[in-house]
C-alpha cells in the first residue's frame, strides 16, 4: 500500500518461513524484500542498502553455531540505522522475549502461528503510515485510519477529524465573507441611498464689507481727566488675633496702645495725608477656615433643646420598617452628616448599617431634624463632622 515502492530485509534461518512472508508481502504491499539467513549476512549489505523495515528471528543461532542472534543483530541495526524500523519474530511465544525486543528498539514483536502473517501485513502498513510526512498532523487521513483501526468509526471523534480540513476552509471562506459584508456594509448602502444627504444644508459662506471708521475731529475737545483720588489718612494694620500652633512673626504682631492712640486703626499699615479726614474704604478679612469640614471643634454642634430633646424627636418620628419588624432585626444604625455654620443638616450618610429598611429609615429622620445649634471654632460657626447612633429594638 506504499506510494513508493520500500525494500525489505527479512533475515530468518528457516528458508521456507521466510520465503512464506516475502510471498505474501510482496503480494500485498508490492515492496521489494531481500531474505538473509544470517544476521552477518545481513550487515554486509545493510549499510549500503539501508532497508525500511527488518523482519528479523530471535534465533538465528539455531543453523549455525555460535551465529548472531536476533537481539544481538537488533541492537547493530539501530546502532547504525536508527530510522530503520525492526520487528521480531520469535516461535517463543514468552513475554520476557517481547519485552526484550522492545528495550532494544524493535517496533513490535510478532509470534509466529496461523495469524503471523496478517500481524506482518498490518505492521507494514502501520509503518508506512508512520514513514509519511503527514503523520505528524493530528487530523491526516492516514493517521485518522491508524488510529481507528479496528474501530467504530461512527464515533464523532473520527468523524471530526476525518472532516476536519473541510470544515475548516468553509468557517475561513464564511468568516472571510461576514468580514467583508461588514466592511463594505456602509460603502454599499450610501450608493444605493444617494439621497440622504440631500436634506442637509450646505454652510453658506457670506462675505461681510466693513466700513472705514469715521475720520477724527481735530477740532473737538478732549475728554476731561479722571478726578483725582481722595486723600488718605495714616492707619496701622491691626491682625485679628487666631489661634495658631506657630510662633508669631513680628510683622503679625499688633501695635503698641500709644501708636494706637496716635493714629488710626485699618487693614494696612499707610502713611497718610494730612489733611484727609475720611478712612479708606476696609477690605474684608478672609476667614481661614471657610468652608473647611472640622470633625473636633472647640464648641460642638448641638441639637436644638438639648440630648434629651434629640432623642424625643427620634422616638416621635422613627417608623419601625415592616421588613425588620418581620425578620426580627434589631441594632444601632451609625448615621454621619454635616451640621453648617447655619446649623443646616447636609451629606447625611449611613456608616454602618443593619438591613431590613432600618438605613433607609434612619437617614429620612435626620434629614427632617431641624437645624442645629452651629459648631464653633475660635468663635466662629464652622462646618463639623457630627456620628449619631440610631437605637432600633423590638422591646
Amino acid at each position: 500500500m506504499a506510494d513508493v515502492k520500500q525494500l525489505i530485509y527479512i533475515v530468518d534461518d528457516e528458508p521456507l518461513q521466510a520465503e512464506i512472508l516475502k510471498d505474501h508481502l510482496v503480494k500485498v504491499h508490492k515492496c521489494e524484500i531481500k531474505v538473509f539467513a544470517t544476521g552477518e549476512e545481513c550487515l554486509k549489505f545493510l549499510e549500503k542498502d539501508k532497508p525500511s523495515i527488518v523482519f528479523l528471528d530471535y534465533n538465528l543461532d539455531s543453523q549455525v553455531r555460535d551465529a548472531m542472534n536476533g537481539v544481538e543483530l537488533l541492537k547493530v541495526i539501530k546502532a547504525k540505522l536508527p530510522k530503520t524500523e525492526c520487528v521480531m519474530l520469535s516461535g517463543q511465544n514468552k513475554i520476557e522475549v517481547a519485552n526484550q525486543a522492545m528495550q532494544h528498539g524493535a517496533f513490535e514483536y510478532i509470534s509466529k502461528g496461523d495469524d503471523a502473517l496478517q500481524k506482518a501485513e498490518k505492521t507494514v502498513f502501520n509503518l508506512n503510515l508512520l514513514m509519511r510526512q503527514s503523520w505528524d498532523s493530528p487530523t491526516s487521513p492516514e493517521r485518522a485510519e491508524l488510529v481507528f483501526a479496528n474501530r467504530n468509526k461512527e464515533f464523532g471523534a473520527y468523524v471530526i477529524r476525518k472532516g476536519y480540513n473541510k470544515t475548516t476552509a468553509q468557517a475561513l471562506l464564511i468568516s472571510l465573507a461576514v468580514f467583508t459584508l461588514l466592511i463594505s456594509g456602509p460603502v454599499i448602502m450610501n450608493f444605493l441611498n444617494p439621497g440622504d444627504d440631500a436634506g442637509i444644508e450646505k454652510p453658506v459662506e457670506v462675505t461681510v464689507d466693513l466700513k472705514e471708521p469715521p475720520p477724527i475731529d481735530k477740532n473737538e475737545p478732549p475728554p476731561p481727566p479722571p478726578p483725582p483720588p481722595p486723600p488718605t489718612i495714616e492707619t496701622v494694620k491691626f491682625t485679628p488675633p487666631v489661634v495658631v500652633d506657630r510662633e508669631i512673626e513680628d510683622e503679625d504682631q499688633p501695635p503698641p496702645q500709644e501708636e494706637l492712640s496716635e493714629t488710626n486703626v485699618g487693614v494696612v499699615t499707610q502713611a497718610g495725608d494730612e489733611n484727609a479726614t475720611e478712612l479708606p474704604d476696609e477690605e474684608p478679612v478672609a476667614d481661614p477656615d471657610a468652608g473647611k469640614i472640622f470633625t473636633f471643634v472647640e464648641e460642638q454642634a448641638e441639637f436644638p433643646g438639648g440630648e434629651e430633646a434629640r432623642i424625643t424627636f427620634l422616638q416621635k418620628n422613627i417608623k419601625y420598617p415592616a421588613l425588620a419588624r418581620e425578620n426580627g432585626i434589631e441594632g444601632r444604625v451609625y448615621v454621619t452628616f454635616v451640621v453648617g455654620p447655619d446649623g443646616s443638616i447636609r451629606d447625611v450618610k449611613v456608616l454602618r448599617g443593619i438591613g431590613g429598611g432600618c438605613d433607609e429609615e434612619a437617614t429620612r429622620v435626620v434629614k427632617m431634624m431641624p437645624a442645629f445649634k452651629p459648631a464653633k471654632q475660635n468663635g466662629r460657626p464652622v462646618n463639623v463632622q457630627f456620628n449619631m447612633p440610631i437605637v432600633f429594638s423590638l422591646k
